[in-house]
């Protein structure tokens, strides 16, 4: 039986724990490729990498087998600390496709 990819959607890349300077948009939008590549999906570079504007998390906009998807580089895993500490949010890359109503 062959294995399922992952969808798109599905794939979130861990970037720069709690620091968002440790990881960085560049960094996240790379990752993200190379990890969506490695799972089977043909990922063409559509503008590359870009700098987010007005505090967004966009980072880059990408063509997934004949599909549009923004990739994004922000708070949102679950980051477990040390016993009796709270838990936080730390840095991530994910994706979201382009509708036609964006």
């Amino acid at each position: 039986m062959a294995r399922r990819r992952l969808d798109p959607v599905e794939i979130v890349v861990r970037v720069g724990d709690t620091d968002p300077d440790t990881g960085g948009n560049e960094e996240a939008y790379q990752e993200w490729v190379y990890r969506a590549r490695e799972a089977g999906w043909d990922v063409a570079e559509s503008t590359g990498f870009r700098e987010p504007h007005d505090g967004g998390t966009e980072c880059g906009l990408v063509d997934v087998e004949g599909l549009a998807y923004r990739i994004h580089y922000g708070l949102r895993v679950r980051v477990d600390l040390a016993e009796g500490e709270q838990p936080v949010l730390g840095y991530a890359a994910w994706a979201e496709p382009v509708r036609g109503d964006d």
